[in-house]
């Protein structure tokens, strides 16, 4: 099958519909455009009142209700949608088996008196249907499962191609290291699927904490699955399953039954000694190896990692076989643009992780001095590069109003990624609360900050118009947790922003010991830059208090001294500039009973305060921002309450107070105990 310059491709999917067949199938549209092919979705039926599920309004893909039908174009049809073609059509047809078992259901409905074969379908022949045995079919298979059922039933080699899936490309971002951290005894398991054989092994071992995956949101699904040890399913594999796939990515031990796709190595490449037929005699050798996987989990979970790599490059693989069954020629790497400040900060630290996630695309990172200065230098840049996809990481520097405007007029689907609130305010860090913004214009806290930021004559209503539109026309807009997202809400409530927790893309080791809460003098070490936003008054004021009441603690700063803010430092330990993966070594080299986070301003997440945790260290902060929630969630540290005149300043000296007393000591090890309640990636 080869495409020419003229040739559309359509792609026909259930209306209105969500789950995993609709996905990939928007998922190999976004793919073809973003090849330079024509491409279109083509939703069934045709008389659907509502087309577009919200969940694909991201791809910003377009579709049609109408097939020219000549042969140079193609039609995609996904298995359970086959009986709705004519045969008789001139455009060239895919049969996409995304699933053998659910087509068989729908076939079998036609077939109810050819029982025998009914009971066996994988296994034996099947009498002539239409799927089967139309020369002009082309047959794309998801898994090697549906290679072997086409070709039992006589579909020949030639006619067979690979066309495989892959899972969200989020999902993979935020799971591209193992966290092995609080894990628990837990089995996990769908009762959907094999819920009857699942039955019996729990009660043949009730012993085992057994959670199913129900009534959970994806990301409910994704938090449970980091907390589980174990993963199994005894149900059908109607082809390359989604969950045990997200299972295994998100670092459980997988067992599987051998029905459908589980039968083979291509499509769940684990060892023979994790998949068991679901026999009662098998019971007992499954409970038993359940026991093993939990018992040793630390060196069992290592088995997968060749499975987990096959899973992270299942998106590059997906677009050459696309491209290869398709017959398009090699054309230009798709691009996606990253625009972001040169201010570093925990906004370069995501852009730097992300930058070393796998992608189809190839990344490219435009800072404010490269710009573009025109509309039409833009739309160079994006012609020359192929640009596909642009991502805004941050665009302070850039021209604000400009640049935004640009963007829009590209043409090119953009994703907005909140690490601060300058899509609400050029005092982007919120601290005022938005409490002067109706009377912003005589307000002088705000006229003070607009003048230092050289925007004195600033119309905020403009402003948030502005950035209203940039967020509608987005094809996401995403924050790193609840928080933000809810600020931001309250000033752009139309704009739907989804809460994606930041990930840190390695191992943290676990260095707090008990005797740092022991020491005579008690080490509070402040975790990053000490800088005015960060709360470097607190600890200046800290220091000086310390020093006057003569108290044994020790304030030590692993990271830079901005010096933006006056104050007493005589004592204070820097240790200067440090790298993200020394945290751990760099905390228990200092002997920290406690970390100081006493932001100034409402983080909407906080690197530092998950690198603290997830090394095991309790946290001191301050009742705002996304940091609060999480040290609540986990209650690993304290939250000092800054709604008093001094803004919590005596607050933070009763808790020093109170930490080298016998009770704050224990209190310090508890908290520091609970730090295992927090896993990496949590809001």
């Amino acid at each position: 099958m080869n495409l020419t310059e003229n040739s559309k491709v359509y792609i026909m999917c259930p209306a209105h519909a969500y789950s995993g067949g609709p996905t990939l199938l928007h998922q190999l549209a976004a793919c073809l455009l973003a090849a330079g092919v024509d491409a279109a979705m083509y939703y069934w039926p045709l008389t659907a009142e509502k087309k577009v599920h919200p969940g694909y309004k991201k791809y910003n893909l377009p579709y049609t209700d109408a097939i020219d039908d000549c042969p140079d174009n193609v039609l995609i049809i996904p298995e359970t949608l086959c009986g709705f073609v004519p045969q008789s059509l001139k455009i060239q047809r895919v049969l996409w088996w995304l699933s053998v078992d659910n087509w068989w259901k729908l076939t079998n409905e036609f077939l109810q008196y050819y029982e025998e074969q009914a009971k066996a379908f994988d296994t034996e022949p099947l009498p002539n249907v239409w799927a089967l045995n139309d020369a002009g079919l082309t047959h794309w298979v998801q898994s090697e499962y549906a290679q072997r059922f086409l070709r039992l039933n006589g579909v020949p080699a030639e006619k067979i191609l690979p066309v495989g899936d892959y899972l969200d490309e989020a999902f993979l971002l935020r799971n591209e290291t193992v966290t092995k951290e609080n894990r628990q005894d837990v089995v996990a398991f769908n009762p959907r699927k094999g819920l009857d054989f699942t039955r019996k092994l729990m009660e043949y071992a009730p012993d085992i904490s057994w959670r199913p995956v129900q009534d959970m949101t994806p990301e409910q699904v994704e938090e449970f699955l980091h907390t589980a040890k174990v993963y199994v399913d005894f149900g059908n594999h109607p082809g390359k399953d989604r969950i045990p796939r997200e299972a295994v990515l998100s670092g459980c031990c997988l067992i599987t039954g051998r029905r459908g796709a589980a039968a083979n190595v291509v499509d769940i490449p684990i060892a023979e000694d994790l998949k068991f037929a679901d026999t009662e005699e098998n019971i007992p050798n499954i409970i038993a190896k359940i026991r093993e996987l939990l018992a040793n989990y630390e060196q069992e979970v290592g088995r997968y990692a060749a499975y987990r790599q096959k899973i992270k490059q299942e998106p590059e693989l997906f677009c050459q076989q696309v491209r290869e069954a398709l017959g398009i020629k090699p054309a230009r790497e798709a691009t996606e643009l990253i625009i972001s400040h040169e201010l570093g900060g925990g906004t370069e630290v995501f852009l730097q992780e992300y930058l070393r996630q796998v992608s189809v695309a190839k990344k490219m990172v435009l800072r404010p001095s490269q710009a573009p200065r025109s509309l039409a230098e833009w739309q160079d840049l994006v012609q020359q590069n192929h640009i596909t996809q642009i991502t805004v990481n941050h665009l302070l520097g850039f021209r604000l109003f400009e640049i935004m405007a640009i963007i829009r007029k590209l043409g090119v689907p953009y994703t907005f990624y909140v690490h601060d609130y300058l899509c609400v305010c050029p005092n982007w860090s919120l601290d005022c609360q938005a409490a002067y913004c109706p009377n912003y214009r005589n307000q002088p806290y705000c006229q003070g900050i607009f003048q230092e930021l050289s925007v004195p004559n600033l119309d905020l209503e403009l402003f948030r118009q502005n950035f209203r539109e940039f967020l509608a026309g987005a094809a996401e807009v995403i924050a790193p947790s609840a928080y933000a997202a809810q600020v931001v809400n309250q000033f752009y409530p139309e704009v739907k922003i989804m809460s994606r927790p930041h990930k840190l893309q390695r191992n943290i080791e676990r260095t707090f010991q008990p005797q740092f809460a022991r020491t005579a003098e008690l080490t509070l070490t402040f975790l990053g830059n000490l800088c005015a936003q960060k709360g470097a008054r607190y600890i200046l004021q800290l220091n000086s208090w310390i020093k006057r009441r003569n108290l044994p603690v020790r304030l030590v700063v692993v990271g830079e001294d901005i010096q933006d803010v006056a104050g007493d430092r005589e004592g204070i330990i820097i240790t200067g500039k440090y790298k993200c993966e020394k945290v751990s070594d760099l905390l228990a080299q200092q002997q920290t009973a406690a970390v100081l986070i006493p932001s100034a301003f409402p983080e909407t997440y906080c690197y530092t305060a998950s690198e603290a945790i997830l090394a095991g260290y309790p946290v001191v902060t301050m009742n705002w921002g996304a940091q609060a929630l999480r040290v609540q969630r986990a209650d690993c540290g304290w939250i000092v309450s800054r709604d008093t005149p001094d803004r919590g300043q005596l607050a933070l000296q009763r808790l020093v107070r109170h930490m080298l007393t016998p009770a704050g000591r224990q209190d310090i090890l508890q908290k520091a105990a609970n730090t295992k309640n927090f896993r990496n990636g949590m809001e």
